[in-house]
C-alpha cells in the first residue's frame, strides 16, 4: 500500500488554476490524492520508527521519513531527510536523503545516500524550510519544494527505480512560478532528453534552478 510523508501532501496537475488565487492560497490548492497501490500480504515486516533510528548518525536530526515500496517488489522501504544540527551554517548547508530497502531477511539496509538531494532549510527565502513533502508510488517517488515572497516558486523532481542497475534515476524536473503582483505564472518541464542519465546518489536540486518564470 502505498504511503506518504508525514509533511503535508499534494500533487500539483492544474498548477496554472491557481493564478487567480493570491498568497500562500497559491502553494495549497491543485492537489490531486494519489492512486494507491494494490494491498499486499507481505511476511515481512513493516517500517517503524525504531527501524529508523538506526540511520540517523550523530550531529543530524530526522527531519521526515516517507514509506513506500520504492523497488517494486511488494516491501515497504524507506525514505529519510537528514537535518545538519551542528555548526552555524547548519541551516545552509544541503540535506541528505537516504533511501532504504528491505534485504531477503526483511531488514532495512542503506541502499542510497545522496548527500545534496534536499535543499537547505533557509532556502525557501521568505516562505522558510522549502521542503513539502516526499510522494512515494510503487517503484518510485518525488521530492517537492517551495519557495518564495512575492516570486512564489515550486519545484518537483520524480525519481524512478531502474532494474538494470538496481538503482534511482531522475526522470522529470517541473519548475513553476508564480508573481504575486502581476498575477502571471509560468511552467517549465525537463526529462532526461534535456539533463541527462542523473543517478539519485549525485542528484544536486541547485542544478535545476526553479526559474520557470521569465
Amino acid at each position: 500500500m502505498t504511503h506518504r510523508s508525514s509533511l503535508h501532501s499534494r500533487k500539483p496537475t492544474r498548477y496554472f488554476g491557481c493564478a487567480a488565487i493570491a498568497g500562500a492560497l497559491w502553494l495549497s490548492v491543485a492537489c490531486a490524492s494519489q492512486s494507491a497501490a494494490s494491498d499486499r500480504t507481505s511476511a515481512r515486516k513493516d517500517v517503524d520508527s525504531d527501524d529508523l533510528a538506526a540511520f540517523v548518525p550523530s550531529g543530524t536530526s530526522l527531519r521526515t521519513s516517507a514509506r513506500g515500496d520504492l523497488d517494486g517488489d511488494g516491501d515497504q522501504d524507506a525514505l529519510l531527510v537528514l537535518n545538519p544540527v551542528a555548526g552555524g551554517d547548519a541551516a545552509f548547508a544541503p540535506r541528505t536523503l537516504l533511501l532504504l530497502r528491505r534485504d531477503a531477511g526483511g531488514a532495512l539496509r542503506l541502499a542510497v545516500s545522496s548527500p545534496k538531494a534536499v535543499l537547505c532549510r533557509s532556502c525557501g527565502g521568505m516562505s522558510g524550510d522549502p521542503l513539502q513533502g516526499i510522494d512515494v508510488k510503487k517503484g518510485e517517488f518525488t521530492l517537492r519544494f517551495e519557495g518564495g515572497s512575492r516570486e512564489l516558486w515550486s519545484s518537483e523532481y520524480r525519481f524512478a527505480y531502474r532494474s538494470q542497475d538496481d538503482d534511482w534515476h531522475l526522470t522529470e524536473a517541473v519548475s513553476r512560478g508564480f508573481d504575486r503582483s502581476d498575477g502571471k505564472s509560468a511552467e517549465r518541464k525537463q526529462g532526461p532528453i534535456e539533463f541527462g542519465d542523473v543517478a539519485l546518489g549525485e542528484f544536486d536540486p541547485k542544478r535545476f534552478p526553479a526559474d520557470a518564470l521569465p
